[in-house]
């Protein structure tokens, strides 16, 4: 069995009560198989994953990374609550874990085995990245002391570089994604504190402006994601962020704004602005929970 087949395979699907599969695995295989050759140039061309998932030549991770940080955000309907929950409260499906992890430390003697391993290092930092991103934003603090997205990404890409080919991981006892994930937990709060003490060296204007992008952050991070994705946008210069035209934005970020004509999205913009200025309530919030509602009360 390839890579990602073990993937489609050992997904945590509803096992009953009537709720369908979530997913075309056919489709979901043929996805990966693209990831995996994306992948593989860019580790043949000495590029790290860290830098391909950025890269305009590779816009197959481009838009899987970019995808699923969006997907934490989707709400969810209310025929895949049962399984989005069995995904978010699971113990880490070890035989995944360990099939992953397995592939990643695998060899490229033949073209096969190397896009395997490629596949399956990406789909190990992603898991670990898309977790601690839930770590990291499930507040404001780490944003407080400067600390974004990017960040989340480097921290761990480097526990998954570093510790992935350690022979410990390969103990059947052994959780691996969640050793990693520990691991990376680790390091996050560490850059926080790091950031905090270089932090006491700067003024109070900066510490200030800090804050409010982190409360401004924390508050699109509650909105429905078409209206998160664009009001930060028409908020970049808050951010300190440059702003997208609107076509540009919507091809980056399909996942949250597909199929969405230039009026609904300016009305969607007009009416989020006037909102965040009165109290939560009116705010347009998600109506269901995201996965990134559930796995924080994981």
């Amino acid at each position: 069995m390839n890579v990602a087949a073990a993937v489609t395979h050992l997904l945590p699907l509803p096992a009953g009560g009537g709720v369908a599969a979530p997913l075309d695995t056919v489709e979901l295989q043929s996805e990966l198989d693209v990831l995996a050759d994306e992948a593989l140039r860019a580790r043949r061309q000495g590029l790290s994953l860290l830098a391909a998932v950025r890269d305009p030549r590779f816009p197959a991770l481009q838009s899987f990374h970019q995808g699923l940080r969006d997907a934490l955000f989707l709400e969810i309907p209310e025929e895949l609550e049962p399984w989005a929950r069995l995904a978010a409260n699971g113990a880490g499906n070890p035989p995944l874990q360990h099939m992953l992890v397995d592939f990643a430390r695998g060899g490229d003697d033949d073209r096969r085995s190397a896009l395997q391993a490629a596949l399956a290092e990406l789909l190990v930092f992603e898991a670990i990245r898309l977790r601690l991103f839930v770590t990291a934003f499930r507040g404001e603090e780490f944003e407080v002391v400067g600390g974004e997205e990017s960040d989340v990404d480097a921290i761990a890409y480097a526990e998954v570089a570093t510790l992935l080919h350690r022979p410990e991981l390969a103990d059947p006892e052994v959780r691996p994604l969640t050793v990693l994930l520990a691991s990376a937990s680790v390091s996050l709060a560490r850059d926080a504190q790091s950031r905090a003490e270089e932090l006491r060296d700067t003024g109070e204007d900066t510490r200030e402006e800090l804050r409010m992008r982190a409360r401004l952050r924390a508050a699109l991070r509650e909105l429905r994601l078409p209206e998160a994705v664009l009001l930060e946008n028409a908020l970049a210069a808050l951010l300190g962020e440059e702003r997208r035209e609107l076509a540009e934005l919507q091809a980056e970020r399909p996942v949250a704004l597909d199929g969405m004509t230039r009026q609904a999205m300016d009305q969607r913009v007009s009416r989020g602005r006037r909102a965040l200025a009165h109290p939560r309530s009116t705010w347009p919030r998600r109506r269901r929970p995201a996965l990134f509602d559930l796995l924080q009360r994981a």
